[in-house]
């Protein structure tokens, strides 16, 4: 028996065995000691023989021989177009044998970082997708988090996503207020009062920056009520309703705390000169819901739930009202292949 560590060409004259000398090759799955996949083959005797058949020759091999084996097998059989499109045979091994070099190859090639950069995104619109159309995949990101819920689910996903919310928002780029977390406390406990939390605070880049606030709600929560007001008309939900009013509190009591601006400190506590951000009537945001809510089964438009619903998001001042699929559209647009035409 003999574990395998490489592939290497034969270049010995080899004679093709006869079809009738042929035996059995059985296969097994193993672990090694510590904890890698090994594939165990043995063949056995001829099954010509009078005594039952007994094994032969055994080898082993892990990961980066089977990678080599796939590839030696798509180019002897004319596979690799078929089965592995656009793979060149041996260049999984490649990798395999010195990952480290690959990724330096990578980080000094400015369109490869593009590359890599453009595919993280649209995996991360992919999952995007997922969470608002299949109700079990949002079900295990709830459940990947314990003790949480739907609006924990899409805080941690726009805390790993700050791009999707910074393009898609405002017309200016929104960033970040802190690198590490969108989340941020902008008002303070205190004895007489309670603290306000945002779940997103982040500012317009430029010469002069000014802040901005969103809260996320859920992409289930109904943006009208079950019920019509009067005929043909729909107030806002009372999660839609309270959800606003929650954010406009939020921005009152920072900008009574704040004032019109804020200074930027460095780590040490220090002011940064000239960094400050400005409160003058900041923006705020409120992502929730999603507008197949105004569209029937059959693919009509409710048109009376629709007017009801732009016009008391277009309505409000200084806070706008953005849907999840909104924002998806937004983001499926800027990772979109530019047309060739």
């Amino acid at each position: 028996m003999a574990r395998i560590d490489g592939m290497v060409e034969n270049n010995q004259r080899i004679v093709p065995q006869k079809a009738e000398t042929s035996v059995d090759c059985g296969y097994q799955i193993i672990e090694d000691e510590d904890g890698g996949r090994i594939v165990h083959l043995t063949t056995h005797g001829s099954k010509h023989r009078a005594s039952p058949p007994k094994s032969s020759q055994s080898m082993q091999f892990g990961r980066t021989v089977a990678e080599t084996l796939v590839d030696i097998l798509c180019e002897a059989f004319d596979l690799s177009q078929s089965d592995n499109p656009g793979v060149e045979p041996g260049l999984r091994t490649a990798y395999l044998a010195n990952p480290q070099l690959f990724r330096e190859l990578i980080a000094a090639d400015v369109e490869a970082a593009d590359v890599v950069g453009l595919a993280r995104r649209r995996a991360q619109v992919d999952r995007f997708r997922l969470l608002l159309n299949d109700e079990s995949a949002f079900q295990d990101e709830i459940d990947a988090l314990p003790g949480s819920g739907e609006e924990q689910v899409w805080q941690r996903f726009f805390e790993q996503n700050p791009w999707i919310l910074g393009a898609s928002l405002a017309t200016q780029l929104l960033t970040s207020w802190d690198d590490k977390r969108l989340e941020q406390v902008v008002a303070g406990y205190s004895i007489a009062d309670v603290g306000k939390r945002t779940d997103a605070l982040l500012r317009t880049s430029g010469r002069i920056r000014s802040m901005a606030f969103v809260e996320f709600k859920t992409h289930t929560t109904n943006l009208l009520s079950a019920a019509s007001y009067r005929p043909g008309v729909w107030k806002a939900s009372s999660e839609l309703a309270g959800a606003v009013a929650q954010a406009q509190a939020t921005v009152h009591r920072a900008s009574k705390e704040i004032q019109e601006r804020l200074q930027s400190k460095g780590g040490d506590g220090s002011d940064i000169p000239n960094d400050w951000t400005y409160m003058l009537r900041p923006r705020s945001y409120v992502v929730v819901g999603q507008l197949g809510q105004f569209v029937a089964e059959t693919g009509g438009h409710h048109e009376q739930k629709v007017r009801s619903f732009e016009l008391f998001r277009r309505e409000l001042a200084t806070l706008e009202v953005v849907t999840f699929d909104e924002l998806l559209a937004k983001a499926e647009w800027m990772v979109a292949t530019p047309s060739s035409e």
